[in-house]
């Protein structure tokens, strides 16, 4: 049993105190995995794996490439509103015009708001 912040504590005999079978590896950095996906009332769109770091370019092919398709298989010809969070990729004024251009109605999101993700 621990209190506080000291750890776990570790009984071994001495002299084991570097042997291998009594040290435990941690990772002080985990792998993580970005990915982009769509879910709305209609249904889910596949997921997008995402290698590296998104700018407002690779957003957009994100966009071109899930999320249109998406889109068009749970809405056809339906208008629906496009939601996402003020992530620089995604207020990029190049992102805005590429929403404008493709007539799609983005749900404003205040600064500094809570997450409102998968309500």
């Amino acid at each position: 049993m621990s209190f506080g912040n000291q750890g776990a504590r570790v009984w071994r005999k001495t002299g084991e105190k570097e042997m291998p079978k009594c040290l435990k590896s941690s990772v002080k950095y985990p792998q993580s995995v970005m990915v982009w996906g769509a879910m709305s009332a209609a249904g889910v769109g596949p997921l997008c794996f995402i290698k590296g770091r998104v700018n407002a370019a690779s957003y957009q092919e994100i966009l071109e490439h899930f999320m249109l398709p998406s889109a068009e298989k749970l809405y056809g010809d339906e208008d629906f509103v496009f939601q996402h969070d003020l992530a620089p990729a995604h207020s990029a004024k190049t992102t805005g015009k590429w929403f404008t251009d493709h007539g799609i109605t983005v749900l404003n999101w205040p600064a500094n708001s809570p997450d409102l993700i998968g309500i």
